[in-house]
């Protein structure tokens, strides 16, 4: 295939790392793609500094270490390991996993503040559940904490970095170094802060923490002025109810946070599952909020309306709230913004395409995004390649964490980033990218797809930089996202 790959990085002989989504104490994660069987991974990366030195050997031991019990748990809410090795051109240790597309819990918090009483219960309850398998394979986190969990598309959560954890069984070695306490303060349970053994009932005041953050919105102790004050509250303070300021939450739910909240493990319990089981309880009584999914999925979706397709799970919550789409009338009005494109009428067009975007950011937001892609091409068949150069950016970055690198909506936006840039006279950087994106199509969608092959066709036939000038309409304007 006329794809140059010198340019990326591989390891373990098969993983070319695309681009790095993540950094954390052991290294950085990348998006990568497995060459061999051509789907999307992502592979953890180990700093090459901790492999040297008096340490390097408790690090190689602690990234192994987490390998195994990572792969061990078997639930769907933490990812799948594909390998684990030592690369041999390098001398980088390597973890290759499923990769997730999706929202972190951190960035969501950020943009949103307190959640809808049935998220919180709903990724509560997928998090009890994520522990409670764990735990049956003596196995806890003892880092739990909103960058650590992942809200994917389908609503599912997950679960990553597993890489400190500790192993329960008596006789196992602790792998980190003395006086060490791995975990994220705000999410520390006092066993933890006093460096005493951490058992399960570590991972659910975590827990308790993460609950408390969703429904009100802050940090546990977050308005103390140091770290010292944080760890002094974890010790001795009981935070306020939750219900004080969140009076729509039921009265089970602040009962359960505050004992999970306690200062003493014994008084916490270490039954995940049954966590899991109150916590569903709660939420099957609770009224749908029908809140909107942005970057990730509705986390109700799973239990409300269990392995239905996302759009189907949508519509369901969407209904069960009182706010159902209308599902013919969307059609209608998608469908005559592409008759005006396609008669180019690129005004009207544009026109309605934004205005569609702002009409289904909240029900919709992969055809939000779809929109949004289409006002970027009229702006370009206006003369106005700049700008819609610059807003299909943003538009491509989330449809990466919504949809993945290499769902067809993200790569028919990267198409036409190809064409805009063609149109700018930038036509080494277009031809570049356009190498890029037939790896990726042929790797995501199969090199018989008619997207992959309209691709590659241009990047045989282009010998020379394409001229400056407006970007002609497409033939197919592409479908929207389902």
């Amino acid at each position: 295939m006329l794809v140059d790959v010198s340019s990326l990085q591989v390891v373990g002989g098969r993983y070319q790392l695309v681009r790095p989504v993540g950094a954390g104490g052991m290294g950085r994660v990348w998006q990568g793609v497995d060459v061999h069987l051509e789907r999307e991974v992502a592979v953890k990366v180990v700093k090459p500094d901790l492999l040297e030195g008096p340490g390097r050997h408790e690090a190689a031991a602690r990234f192994r270490r987490e390998a195994r019990v990572t792969a061990q748990i078997g639930h769907p809410g933490v990812p799948a390991i594909f390998d684990a090795g030592l690369d041999e051109s390098s001398g980088e240790l390597f973890l290759v996993m499923a990769y997730l597309p999706g929202l972190n819990l951190r960035d969501l918090l950020d943009e949103t503040g307190a959640l809808p009483a049935d998220w919180v219960l709903a990724v509560g309850a997928q998090l009890a559940s994520v522990l409670a398998a764990a735990h049956s394979r003596q196995v806890i986190h003892r880092d739990l904490k909103p960058a650590n969990i992942i809200v994917g598309p389908d609503g599912l959560v997950h679960v990553v970095d597993f890489g400190i954890a500790a192993v329960l069984e008596p006789d196992a070695a602790r792998l980190t170094a003395t006086g060490d306490k791995p975990g994220t303060l705000n999410y520390m349970a006092p066993e933890q802060i006093r460096a005493q053994p951490a058992g399960p009932a570590a991972d659910l005041y975590a827990l308790g923490a993460l609950l408390y953050e969703m429904a009100t919105g802050e940090r546990l102790f977050a308005d103390r002025g140091s770290a010292y004050e944080v760890q002094t509250a974890h010790l001795r303070e009981l935070p306020d109810p939750v219900r004080r300021t969140r009076p729509d939450l039921p009265s089970e739910l602040d009962a359960l946070v505050s004992r999970l909240l306690s200062k003493e493990p014994a008084e916490r319990g270490s039954d995940a599952a049954a966590v899991h089981l109150d916590l569903a309880a709660m939420l099957a009584a609770a009224p749908v909020s029908g809140a909107p999914a942005r970057d990730c999925g509705d986390p109700t979706w799973p239990f409300r309306a269990p392995l239905a397709p996302r759009w189907v799970a949508r519509e369901a919550v969407r209904a069960a709230a009182g706010t159902g789409a209308a599902g013919a009338d969307r059609a209608e009005l998608l469908a005559g913004a592409d008759r005006a494109y396609a008669a180019g009428d690129f005004g009207g067009a544009l026109s309605a395409f934004r205005s569609l975007a702002e009409t289904f950011e909240t029900p919709d937001p992969a055809l939000a995004l779809h929109c949004q892609m289409r006002a970027a091409q009229c702006l370009a068949c206006m003369g106005n390649a700049a700008s819609a150069l610059a807003g299909l950016s943003s538009v491509i970055e989330r449809q990466r964490r919504l949809e993945g690198e290499r769902a067809r909506s993200t790569l028919r936006s990267r198409r036409v980033a190809v064409d805009m840039l063609a149109a700018l006279g930038r036509g080494p950087e277009a031809h570049h990218r356009l190498s890029e994106l037939v790896r990726d199509m042929a790797a995501g969608l199969g090199p018989a797809d008619a997207d992959t092959i309209e691709a590659e066709r241009l990047l045989r036939t282009w010998s020379a930089p394409p001229p400056a000038g407006p970007v002609p309409p497409l033939v197919s304007p592409g479908s929207p996202p389902r």
